[in-house]
């Protein structure tokens, strides 16, 4: 039997309660055994700004999952080619699993709206299931269009897509409205960012002295 693993990437520059209330509702709505987290060592569409360190994304994650047991983080993509590509995790991920993998891409919808431009799309969605998070309906009408032509019918609750045999469910849960980018602006104007992340991560980012300048 495969085990069903949740997937969400990230520049995670930090992470954040949204990330975190992300990870756990595809996990409630898809039954997930597990979850992995997975920075991005050099993201494919940041390059035109300064990332934080990898090592310090990586333990501010690790930091916000530690009293998460379904909730992992993967340093992979710090090994693989550089930037780091959906479909070259993906596949390496199949390869060096000790057990069958069940693969299921948490994304919000934006990201998701922009996948014709992805590096190998259609291997991307040949490996992978998808999980979709969107805010508002008119989204969500172009989220089912572009279904439509990637070649996903609708079935029940979910999209299927007869060749690739792999699925896309959507939601629209509620979840915390916060970004990174909103984060590092409140520390650099000195705020308190105890309500948008976890306090252990806030600790560390006074710690190392992160986003100050």
């Amino acid at each position: 039997m495969n085990r069903k693993t949740g997937i969400l990437g990230g520049t995670f520059d930090p992470v954040h309660n949204g990330h975190l209330a992300l990870a756990e509702a595809a996990g409630e709505l898809c039954d997930l055994s597990e979850i992995v987290l997975i920075p991005a060592a050099v993201p494919p569409h940041k390059q035109n700004r300064e990332i934080t360190d990898f090592s310090h994304r990586v333990a501010m994650l690790e930091l916000a999952v530690r009293e998460k047991p379904e909730l992992h983080v993967s340093t992979i993509e710090q090994m693989l080619p550089k930037p780091s590509f959906t479909i070259d995790t993906l596949v390496y991920l199949q390869l060096h699993s000790a057990v069958d993998l069940e693969l299921f891409f948490i994304i919000g919808a934006d990201a998701f709206l922009d996948i014709l431009s992805w590096k190998k799309y259609k291997s991307v969605l040949s490996a992978t299931h998808f999980i979709v998070f969107s805010r508002s309906g008119s989204v969500n009408r172009k989220l089912h269009e572009l279904f439509k032509i990637l070649g996903y019918k609708k079935r029940n609750d979910h999209w299927y897509h007869k060749t690739f045999q792999k699925s896309i469910f959507s939601s629209s849960s509620l979840l915390p409205s916060v970004s990174s980018s909103e984060v590092r602006k409140e520390i650099h104007k000195g705020n308190s960012v105890n309500k948008l992340i976890p306090v252990a991560v806030s600790e560390y980012i006074t710690a190392n002295h992160l986003y100050c300048s």
